[in-house]
């Protein structure tokens, strides 16, 4: 280690015992050499961080001038107090606090302007682990300082203060000042074309509308975000929107607008996709899909949810062919947590294919049954309520006949008497339903209960669309059978969290909760007719 560093904090104590009227001449001197040995000791590790502190605090003890002496003492303390990645904000906000302050004394003397650049690129350097969602808010006040302050001595490297304003909208976009950010990216563009004509359109413009595309989209994710009620009309006028900027950032060839135009249109098109409204963000869908297929986006479970979607809507549209590709993409995508539930879509339609094949399985029938059920038009009431119960006769031979006669009185032998009347009803009521408690018991081992839950649950809310109000209510006393506990606790102890995020297991459990969640709201619905 050199000796000139070592001795530098003696020096400096003896200057302070001296006081200022002597060793002038020396001053300068041990001030430049304070600096000078901070600065090698952070930049070749010379293991002297100790010493150069020690230097920096005596200088600074000296209430010292304000000139490039100070500055280069600010840079190098911004330096020393630089955190880890890991650190608090406040701490690289007193990190930061360095480099601003030689940044406003380099600024007041043209000779110094140069340091100002130096400044912005240690700032710079310090301040990356905040450049992250959630975390590049807390820049704004400081970035927004650098990039004026590079502004304002008029620094010549154009390419360096284009990056930090394109930095500054990603930072004013996550602080949600979408209007800043939306001015601020045209000001950026500008300054590229009337600085920069070698770059246009190069790289840092590409960049500037990336990063102008993705502050729209976050305007549309904020202003969907604090509406209640959602108006298909407005809502499909804000899909054709991002549907045009969507074919710009392709033109454009940049993944990163691509993707972030993708994953807002699939938010803005999530509450359409109802039965009655899904076909009017058909083509939106298959643009996403295409875009982030041609990109070769890794955002694997927006891919796999957009294909799964797409392949519903071409179903009731009678694509058969389109809905099982879309449904094969979407199995190519998961990482298994879906699987389940894409195969057994992908079977249900490969059913609906082969319509004049009788299927071997139970369970295959049903659910072919039910398609057919879907087919015909609303029309035949008379002919759709005898498939449906046609259905629950298969999934339920023994019972569900009994069932479905608790609603009819005809069969309950009345009295003469009113009371008489309404004990008979009862009667009958209760002698039908207890016909229900049995069935699970009646079923063999090798019976997939999963499957037998879902075609229920799927009979429960045909019924319910058409309005065939009692093979709604016997179909939901049935589906209610399987909530009996054995899908709340994971044979791996996961908690709800785990699940929600887990294995292909896990996430089947989670779906079948939701699923008889849906059954038990439309069970109490329907006993009011």
């Amino acid at each position: 280690m050199p000796a000139t560093v070592v001795k530098a904090p003696e020096l400096l104590k003896l200057h302070n015992k001296a006081g200022p009227r002597h060793l002038d001449g020396l001053l300068n001197f041990f001030l430049f050499l304070s600096g000078l040995c901070a600065a090698l000791s952070l930049c070749f590790q010379l293991g002297c961080l100790e010493i150069s502190a020690a230097c920096l605090k005596m200088y600074f003890e000296g209430n010292p001038p304000a000139n490039q002496f100070l500055c280069r003492a600010y840079l190098c303390q911004g330096q020393l107090k630089s955190p880890p990645a890991t650190g608090s904000v406040e701490d690289f906000e007193e990190a930061v606090m360095y480099f601003l302050k030689a940044i406003e004394i380099s600024k007041q003397e043209p000779r110094f302007h140069f340091m100002v650049f130096n400044a912005s690129v240690l700032y710079f350097q310090t301040v990356q682990p905040l450049l992250q969602p959630g975390r590049s808010l807390h820049l704004v006040p400081s970035l927004r300082e650098v990039v004026q302050s590079l502004e304002e001595v008029a620094d010549q490297d154009h390419s360096w203060r284009a990056e930090l304003m394109m930095h500054l909208i990603k930072c004013l976009v996550d602080l949600k000042k979408v209007e800043d950010a939306t001015s601020f990216a045209k000001v950026t563009e500008e300054f590229i074309k009337s600085h920069t004509p070698n770059l246009y359109p190069g790289l840092f413009t590409l960049l500037v509308n990336t990063t102008l595309m993705e502050v729209l989209c976050s305007r549309c994710d904020w202003r969907d975000s604090q509406s209640v009620v959602v108006i298909p009309q407005a809502r499909l006028k804000e899909i054709g929107k991002l549907d045009q900027w969507l074919q710009t950032a392709v033109r454009e060839g940049g993944p990163q607008a691509v993707q972030a135009v993708c994953a807002t249109q699939w938010n803005l098109c999530l509450p359409l996709l109802q039965h009655n409204l899904r076909k009017c963000i058909k083509t939106p869908l298959l643009r996403v899909a295409q875009a982030l297929e041609e990109t070769q986006s890794m955002l694997l479970e927006l891919r796999c949810q957009v294909h799964s979607e797409l392949a519903v809507t071409e179903e009731e549209e009678g694509r058969l062919e389109a809905s099982l590709t879309h449904l094969q993409k979407a199995m190519l995508l998961d990482n298994g947590t879906q699987q389940e539930r894409l195969s057994s879509a992908f079977r249900l339609v490969q059913l609906r294919q082969t319509l004049y094949q009788t299927p071997s399985r139970i369970e295959d029938k049903a659910a072919k049954l039910m398609q057919q059920a879907r087919d015909m038009p609303p029309q035949d009431k008379t002919d759709f309520r005898s498939v449906l119960v046609a259905v629950g006769l298969l999934l339920a031979p023994d019972d569900f006949q009994m069932v479905l006669d608790a609603d009819d009185t005809s069969k309950s032998g009345l009295g003469s008497g009113p009371v008489t009347q309404l004990a008979a009803k009862a009667q009958h009521h209760s002698t039908s339903i207890q016909r229900v408690e049995g069935h699970l018991d009646k079923q063999g081992s090798d019976t997939d209960h999963t499957e037998m839950c879902v075609l229920w649950a799927t009979l429960v809310k045909t019924a319910r669309k058409h309005e065939v109000w009692d093979v709604c209510r016997a179909a939901c006393r049935f589906c209610l059978l399987y909530d009996d506990g054995r899908w709340k606790k994971t044979d791996k102890g996961e908690s709800c969290a785990q699940c929600l995020h887990g294995s292909s297991e896990s996430q089947s459990f989670v779906h079948l909760l939701r699923l008889l969640a849906e059954i038990r709201f439309i069970s109490a619905e329907v006993c009011s007719y």
